[in-house]
């Protein structure tokens, strides 16, 4: 089979371009729009006023989520495409909008956490455990005008807690199915301008068997630890410093044969990230002008253990430093611009019992100069145009630039949105200097796109809903050339859709249900078949019930429909089956410190696959307590 998508991903633009017409005519503003996010303009900003499609997972949602994979929280997100190469610990990949897992930019606390020393440049999910997070962001579209390289599809900004105030503590633990257990813990407050903040996490599971027979193969366990340490000092006169520490540990045992459904002894897989940054505040001009120097790093170490005895080593690091300046020009608006200096590195090397070999060892320096100005209009028009300038010193440069627009309706409850702008990514050092796969003549990757969307409330704010439509063309894409064992610029893809959300009161202090839903048409121009591993239709729905005091319990169906595996299986038309799983969960307020829960996931035990041969977790249960002072 073919799909056929790319008429009928036009033809739903152009029906969502006619949505601010029929649905003009009814509520006032939601009072959910009135929320912060610091990523659509690198600041403080309030969502309303924000033309770019961003969606912010709250740090409860992630809090309740396995701690082992936040896969199926990303998955609710609408645009987003989470590739989990068997359960928790295998390798999980995020793309947005149907462009590549490395056009995802990731951050946490700002600090970028790509790999300099992968061969794509990716953040793997699997090493990621939820620690104290306050929330995640995910800015939708090309956004290179505000992050350089990397952000081609897209943001996914983790942001971890600042507590403030008096001292509060958290404490958990859980156990389950699959020999799992795990535990963390958080602390943190203030005295005076001083405030401090740490927390821990560990998880183990026996697992299941990755390739092969799930439930009676061999199976692959998987460990992780994670801590985090916040801090900062607040003059209350305009200056300040604050501080940020990650560390993520992963510990995986993966399953390796001459093709994906064997099960036989594979090798270990063992990853460290950690990031972290330094930032000085200090304002002038009356507090006109706020500056930040932020001083920032962040390193991901691999080694790929096999039993021969053989071992793959790599170590990608990046550090620098970055100036921003935030000028308030009154009804002039906002004006922010900057400039920023960063070392990449990466090395990968294979050891054996004879030999001790170097696939790669570069580094480079990456300047760039940013602007942004922001204003509203009509006291209902927020406008913002941007744009960036990014080099490396020893290669290429490419200037990208932005543009978004809010229109806020007061009497109707009415958000219009658009954004607009172009993106590059340049080549990863892997592809340019590997040996033996490298390709110095590579040139950057280049995108453009934008979207158009609205925000509606209806019902008194009893119904919240957003629907967006998006375009995106790419050029000059790296693909690996069989022929040459080479690197090459060969392809061009284009990808369109729907992200629809919907949040809905249906019975007050009782039922609420929350929906999305993607429709995605991504498509290989130089073959004019399907994107690998992007489903046509994918979507969520939840249903909470808080009609019993203390007590809260909720249901989540995912579903993901057929994709391809890869390019043979999509000339083919052999599409992996779609399927549809669902979760259970529930809590109960013991006392005003202590919560019970519980997990059921996979109820109806489906199996199903996210990339070809690489198995999921059943029907499975797990059980837990959480103390807050």
């Amino acid at each position: 089979m073919k799909f056929s998508g790319r008429r009928r991903g036009r033809a739903a633009l152009s029906l969502l371009a006619s949505f601010p017409v029929i649905l003009s005519a009814t509520a006032p503003r939601a009072e959910q729009l009135d929320d912060i996010v610091v990523t659509a303009y690198r600041g403080a900003t309030d969502i309303e006023k924000s033309g770019s499609a961003i969606t912010v997972i709250p740090g409860d949602k992630i809090n309740n989520a396995s701690p082992g994979s936040l896969a199926d929280v990303l998955r609710q997100v609408p645009g987003l495409t989470v590739v989990q190469s068997g359960g928790p610990g295998g390798t999980t990949e995020v793309s947005i909008r149907g462009a590549e897992a490395g056009h995802t930019l990731v951050l946490i606390d700002g600090v970028r956490v790509n790999d300099p020393a992968s061969s794509r440049n990716i953040f793997d999910f699997a090493v990621f455990s939820p620690t104290d997070i306050e929330r995640i962001e995910v800015l939708r579209g090309p956004q290179s005008a505000l992050y350089g390289s990397d952000a081609m599809g897209g943001v996914v900004n983790i942001i971890t807690r600042k507590r403030t105030g008096t001292f509060s503590a958290t404490v958990g633990a859980e156990a389950g199915s699959y020999g799992t257990v795990a535990g963390n813990a958080a602390a943190g407050g203030s005295v005076g301008p001083v405030s401090l903040s740490v927390s821990g996490t560990a998880f183990h599971s026996d697992g299941f068997s990755r390739v092969g027979d799930r439930d009676h193969g061999e199976a692959d366990s998987t460990r992780k630890f994670a801590g985090t340490a916040r801090g900062s000092y607040e003059s209350g006169e305009g200056q300040g410093f604050s501080f940020g520490v990650t560390a993520y540990r992963q510990e995986s045992e993966v399953d390796k044969g001459s093709k994906p459904t064997d099960d036989l002894p594979g090798y270990e897989r063992d990853r460290d990230v950690v990031s972290g940054f330094g930032r000085f505040d200090f304002e002038a001009f009356d507090g006109k002008l706020a500056n930040q120097i932020n001083f920032f790093g962040a390193e991901t170490t691999s080694a790929y253990m096999e039993a021969l005895p053989r071992t793959t080593d790599s170590r990608g690091t990046n550090y620098g430093v970055e100036y921003q300046s935030t000028l308030d020009m009154d009804q002039a608006g906002t004006l922010i611009w900057g400039a920023r200096a960063e070392k990449e590195a990466g090395v990968q090397s294979v050891h054996t019992a004879t030999t001790d070999k170097t696939s790669f060892d570069d580094e480079r320096t990456l300047l760039a100069l940013f602007a942004l100005q922001q204003f509203t209009l009509f006291d209902r028009l927020n406008l913002s145009f941007g744009g960036r300038y990014d080099e490396d010193v020893d290669g290429q440069g490419f200037l990208t630039g932005r543009a978004t627009a809010a229109y806020l309706i007061d009497q109707t409850g009415t958000k219009l949105r658009g954004s607009f702008g172009n993106a590059a990514k340049r080549p990863t050092m892997f592809q340019l200097f590997d040996a033996q796969y490298g390709n110095p003549d590579l040139v950057d990757e280049e995108s453009w796109g934008g979207d158009i969307g609205i925000d509606q409330e209806l019902l008194d704010g009893r119904l919240i809903f957003s629907a967006t439509g998006f375009y995106n063309r790419f050029t000059n894409l790296i693909d690996y050339s069989l022929a040459f064992s080479k690197y090459f610029n060969v392809s061009s893809a284009e990808t369109s859709g729907l992200e629809f959300s919907a949040e809905a009161v249906l019975v007050p202090s009782v039922l609420r249900a929350t929906v999305t839903y993607t429709y995605l048409d991504a498509t290989n121009l130089e073959t004019d078949l399907p994107l690998a591993r992007r489903p046509e239709n994918s979507g969520s729905a939840t249903l909470t019930y808080t009609g019993i005091e203390n007590f809260e319990f909720g249901v989540t169906a995912l579903f993901v429909g057929e994709r391809f595996n890869d390019a043979k299986t999509a000339a083919a038309g052999t599409p992996l089956e779609g399927y549809t799983k669902i979760d259970l969960n529930a809590s109960y307020r013991l006392n005003p410190q202590t919560t019970l829960y519980g997990r059921i996931e996979n109820l109806t035990d489906v199996v199903y696959e996210d990339a070809f041969g690489y198995n999921n977790a059943g029907l499975s249960a797990y059980a837990g307590l959480r103390w807050t002072h």
